[in-house]
């Protein structure tokens, strides 16, 4: 499952769905516009625009950056973090193309609707990301003995978090069709789509995080990187809360925790900390 053979297999595979749901989802939005399906069972900001098709294709490309997150985890820990900010701003482009929809037929105001939040988000995040793989690029590589148990038990986790994100990704998309065909019934019931999966991997990719980060702390002797891993915990944890708020408070935490581990990437490679870890040798 962490072959190069399997990668470009999954590669593919989400790049076929893709073009299949945003297919099927536009072909439903043109249903819709001419008659032929009830708008009472489908709720208007993934059905009320043609630009909200786009959705689709961008849910399946979210698939596959949740994949590229575990299989960058067992090989670096910093690697995995910079696929999680990915994550976070696909989620927030995502989300741009449902609100389009609200603003192109005239519902809201630009100040006023999702996109603006959304958007600033996205650059605001990208911003950052750019940053993350600048200094990323740039660390000179400093390497420390790992047990061979914590390194087996990387590899177990990364295991375990790739079973849990295929049966997950299944049940949550379940559960949501489920809720979908019902929706003219109680449109209350109806989770928000960009919440489908996401709440409970990161939580789930926390208290992995949590329990690599005190197995390490016996394999590391430099004092900064546990400190760094620890930033990057507390980033995994401010991106599941945001799934919880909405508006600028989920924003502006995204972006806090996006900030919190670039900042730990960038203080964990001054050359104080460098030189007092070269000494602990």
């Amino acid at each position: 499952m962490f072959t190069n053979a399997f990668k470009s297999r999954f590669e593919k595979l989400t790049l076929y769905f893709g073009i299949t749901a945003f297919l099927l989802h536009i072909a439903v939005i043109f249903a819709l516009r001419l008659g032929l399906l009830n708008p009472q069972y489908f709720p208007e900001n993934l059905f009320g625009n043609p630009f909200a098709a786009l959705f689709s294709p961008f849910s399946s490309l979210l698939v596959y950056e949740v994949y590229l997150l575990i299989y960058y985890l067992r090989q670096s820990y910093t690697k995995s973090v910079a696929k999680q900010l990915e994550i976070m701003a696909l989620i927030l482009l995502r989300n741009c193309f449902k609100d389009i929809g609200q603003l192109t037929e005239g519902k809201v105001t630009l100040l006023n609707s999702d996109l603006t939040k959304d958007l600033s988000g996205f650059v605001a995040l990208l911003l950052l990301v750019w940053i993350f793989y600048h200094l990323d690029a740039k660390r000179t590589e400093v390497k420390y003995e790992l047990t061979a148990a914590f390194i087996k038990l990387k590899e177990r986790m990364s295991v375990f978090l790739l079973v849990v994100f295929f049966a997950l990704s299944f049940y949550s998309f379940s559960i949501w069709l489920v809720d979908l065909i019902r929706y003219a019934d109680n449109h209350a019931a109806l989770m928000d789509p960009s919440h489908i999966f996401y709440t409970e991997f990161f939580t789930l990719l926390t208290f992995v995080d949590v329990l690599l980060l005190l197995s390490s702390a016996k394999n590391l002797q430099n004092t900064i990187l546990i400190i760094r891993n620890s930033g990057y915990v507390l980033a995994t944890f401010l991106a599941r809360i945001s799934f919880s708020l909405e508006g600028w408070e989920r924003i502006i935490l995204i972006v806090l925790g996006a900030a919190i581990a670039v900042f730990m990437l960038w203080i964990s490679r001054r050359s104080v900390f460098i030189a007092n870890a070269d000494k602990a040798q």
